[in-house]
């Protein structure tokens, strides 16, 4: 294999030649660690809930959208930048959204340690083609041991390697299961008419994956209080996207490789499933979690002051 690293490595070059399995075991070490701004030591805490607000009858109330991923910005203690599926966040909704940091379970006995963030939509193309897209928060979100980003893959994923998927449970918990991806599928068809995705099975998975991933809209969960009403009628299990982080040898810390589609039957061992590839969108990605959210309204002021009738915005 070619050495190949994340974007935002920082780490040795030590070769760690594992199996599978022991790449899997040597995951799990990776929960628990110290307070750093290195990407890619944790994985949890690097985890954000994205909800949207949505209409109910003559209100709004906030929905859960998806999930995402924090990443490092311009800065070395704090971020603005979340990472999402852009099928996530298709829409653009006046309110923008929100998005949960900080307590893997924001909506049971955790969830005073939750921050919750106004977040804007900055980057966004058609999920057919681009798979990634970006949130920007007006307020910094801290690092803390809690609180820590992800490192981005700058190449596609080797044969060699060991994920975990991002879960929603039934009540918002925001935790990981671990899976083994394989590349060997025959779930090509759900790609068609799709760019910039990969097809897998899932080898290896938690027996409880099936009774947490994705929603369940018949059951009530916690109001979110601020700062919308929150509801989770509408979600359909399995429609949430929900990243996939990965080891591998070259790279012995978590990096984020896409986010999870099509995950309906999880309950099945040999489940296909779709997940986007995230270094496809390398430049682009790199190109806005450099710019700060001031940056980048101060960016869109001077381009609607130039063409004030109908401003064109090419991120490409």
């Amino acid at each position: 294999m070619n050495s190949k690293r994340s974007s935002c490595d920082g780490t040795s070059t030590i070769q760690l030649w594992l199996s599978p399995m022991k790449l899997l075991l040597f995951a799990i070490f990776y929960f628990v660690g110290t307070v750093s701004s290195e990407c890619g030591e944790e994985a949890i805490e690097t985890l954000a809930l994205v909800y949207k607000p949505v209409q109910q009858g003559p209100k709004r109330v906030l929905g859960i959208a998806c999930q995402g991923t924090i990443v490092p910005g311009k800065h070395q203690n704090h971020t603005d930048t979340v990472l999402v599926s852009s099928y996530c966040i298709m829409e653009d909704p006046q309110e923008g959204y929100v998005v949960s940091v900080g307590s893997p379970d924001p909506h049971g006995d955790l969830q005073s340690s939750a921050q919750q963030f106004r977040a804007q939509r900055i980057l966004n193309f058609p999920f057919e083609k681009h798979p990634v897209g970006i949130l920007k928060t007006p307020q910094p979100i801290m690092y803390s041991d809690t609180v820590q980003p992800m490192c981005i893959a700058d190449v596609p994923l080797p044969d060699e390697h060991a994920c975990i998927l991002g879960v929603v449970t039934r009540g918002g918990l925001m935790t990981l299961r671990h899976v083994q991806m394989l590349y060997e599928s025959d779930c090509e068809p759900l790609a068609e008419g799709l760019s910039s995705y990969l097809c897998a099975k899932v080898k290896e998975i938690d027996a409880d994956v099936a009774e947490t991933f994705g929603m369940n809209p018949e059951l009530d969960i916690y109001p979110f209080s601020a700062p919308l009403d929150f509801d989770i009628n509408g979600v359909k299990a399995g429609s949430l996207e929900t990243p996939l982080f990965c080891l591998t040898n070259e790279h012995p810390t978590w990096s984020v490789y896409g986010f999870v589609l099509n995950a309906y039957n999880v309950t099945d061992p040999e489940s296909p499933i779709l997940f986007s590839d995230v270094p496809s969108d390398l430049e682009a990605i790199k190109q806005h979690s450099d710019v700060t959210y001031q940056q980048w309204v101060q960016s869109i002021n001077i381009l609607v002051a130039a063409a004030p009738f109908e401003p064109v915005i090419n991120y490409w």
